[in-house]
């Protein structure tokens, strides 16, 4: 048996949050005390916070709500059966992972991928996305751009767009968004997305759409995170199973998406504004050396962000480009 499998079943053991001794954890698993002992280190490697305690054995700080994909099926509104997708346990990144599938096989579209973890989670600019086990949602989902790389021109303003109704259905209160990729509440990100295009040797592109949401961070691994930051558990008026908030996002991102394909940005444009949390707010975008300072006027039918100072209305579009509210 694989050492990742032995985790996967040290895992559902612990799960239910209750104390279990090295011994009974052993002898389901096959193996000694000593390598339980190194099995929790990797599950603390993880981002799992354990208790260890003579006598009684180790358990998880809280229960926990494994992914499954049945519960999410039966969670789903619009698209229970098609496409198909899939729930893995720990990944380098859910957006690789989808990558080899792609080359690898045929996908439909709108297939996807759920992680519990990913070990090499990246956000944009190639900002490490922090990633600990079975706490959040790491989602990925193939899109083919039937224009080719060109259709992808604001394509994660879109499905920002659809986070936030997303989050709005749920009850949270302030959500907003932040260009290109962010979704915060209350002034605190929640959530980002990462868009992987490749274009293939017959021209024909597609879009890895990657999204990464804080359900209920541990503060243990809250501490590595460099900005103000809140989790859906912080801001949800009522309890919510981990699976129904997965499900709710995938269907949520899929009619998006379709909606994207049909009609293009246009459609969202006005539904950005009502969540623009820069909207007609004095900003400043670096872009690496070089710093503009102007006022947010929104976001254009192509996704360029619309930034007014004294000589006009300029357009920028993603990129090495950062977006601050001016101090």
């Amino acid at each position: 048996m694989k050492q990742s499998q032995r985790l996967d079943q040290l895992i559902q053991q612990l799960s239910d949050g209750e104390f279990h001794s090295g011994q009974s954890l052993g002898e389901q698993l096959s193996i000694s005390r000593a390598a339980v002992n190194q099995h929790i280190h990797k599950l603390e490697e993880l981002g799992l916070e354990l208790f260890s305690v003579s006598g009684k054995g180790y358990k998880l700080s809280q229960q926990l709500e494994l992914l499954d994909k049945e519960k999410i099926k039966q969670a789903t509104e619009h698209f229970s059966n098609e496409p198909d997708f899939a729930v893995y346990s720990v990944v380098d990144s859910s957006n690789d992972e989808l990558k080899l599938l792609a080359q690898e096989q045929k996908l439909a579209a709108g297939y996807s991928v759920f992680a519990e973890a990913q070990t090499a989670g990246r956000g944009r600019r190639g900002k490490r996305w922090i990633s600990p086990f079975g706490s959040n949602l790491y989602f990925s989902v193939y899109w083919p751009l039937a224009e080719g790389i060109h259709g992808a021109m604001g394509l994660s303003l879109a499905v920002g767009v659809a986070l936030a109704e997303c989050f709005g259905s749920l009850g949270i209160e302030g959500v907003g968004l932040k260009w290109p990729n962010d979704v915060y509440i209350k002034g605190k990100k929640v959530s980002g997305i990462l868009v992987d295009l490749e274009t293939l040797a017959d021209g024909s592109a597609h879009s890895i759409i990657g999204i990464g949401i804080n359900l209920k961070m541990p503060e243990s691994v809250a501490q590595h995170i460099d900005q103000a930051w809140t989790d859906i558990s912080s801001e949800i008026p009522t309890i919510m199973s981990r699976n129904l908030i997965a499900a709710r996002v995938r269907d949520s991102v899929l009619a998006c998406l379709s909606e994207y394909d049909a009609a293009g940005l246009s459609v969202f444009q006005e539904r950005w504004r009502a969540y623009d949390q820069f909207l007609d707010k004095p900003v400043r975008l670096v872009m690496g050396q070089r710093e503009c300072v102007g006022t947010c006027r929104g976001i254009d039918e192509n996704g360029a962000l619309l930034v007014q100072d004294e000589t006009g209305v300029k357009r920028y579009f993603g990129g090495e480009i950062s977006l601050r509210l001016q101090q």
